[in-house]
């Protein structure tokens, strides 16, 4: 992959609404650490990033499991469309390895983003080939690692990062103190049907190793 940029979302029944809100949040995870940490590595190329990927975890899921999954994802999206109600969608650091990794909407994250989900929060690897962007950066990879904080409140999905590593560091506290105030989730509201699914949410958390998305009652 040349271009760590995540695809726009689809209408429809795109990325965003298939898999609802969390899974845009994974998304985001691997698009956003490049591009934020990107602005402060441009002229510290050595420094920040390595000459090799960084290997992975991977999520193996038999054909069946997979398609018991990708059903309660795909249920759970159309009640929310149709406005009918719905159970909360729960999904595991497992669940959501195994949908990067095989749905063909984002299935150029395989090998370059691994969500973890610890201590209440979303945790991210990522190894991100620099070569498509707009500096020389041949043969360089972003190898990091992110803490996120997510949450729905009063209808506005809030993602902030709490802590960036790149190749083993943590980026300058002069930085991840204005990241921080930033959330990183604003852009999934450029979609006036990803806002649409956002409305229909009340409650996004992460609790005991799971990401929950309760949905709103009534429609």
């Amino acid at each position: 992959m040349s271009d760590p940029t995540p695809p726009p979302a689809r209408k429809g029944r795109g990325c965003l609404f298939y898999l609802g809100l969390a899974f845009a949040v994974m998304l985001l995870i691997g698009g956003l650490l490049a591009f934020l940490t990107v602005r402060f590595v441009k002229n510290q190329i050595t420094a920040f990033t390595d000459s090799a990927p960084m290997t992975l975890p991977k999520v193996e899921m038999a054909d069946a499991e997979f398609e018991r999954l990708e059903q309660r994802v795909t249920t759970f999206g159309k009640a929310l469309q149709q406005g009918n109600p719905a159970e909360q969608l729960l999904l595991t650091e497992r669940d959501i390895n195994a949908l990067l990794t095989r749905k063909p909407e984002v299935k150029i994250w395989a090998d370059k983003v691994y969500v973890s989900l610890k201590d209440n929060q979303i945790k991210g690897q990522v190894s991100i080939p620099l070569q498509g962007l707009n500096w020389i950066a041949k043969n360089r990879y972003l190898n990091g690692v992110a803490a996120f904080n997510v949450s729905l409140e009063n209808g506005v999905l809030i993602v902030t990062a709490k802590e960036i590593k790149v190749k083993g560091k943590p980026l300058p506290e002069t930085f991840m103190s204005r990241l921080r105030q930033e959330n990183l989730a604003k852009d999934a509201y450029k979609d006036p049907k990803n806002a649409e699914v956002i409305r229909k949410l009340d409650r996004i958390e992460v609790k005991d190793g799971r990401v929950i998305i309760t949905p709103r009652s009534g429609k």
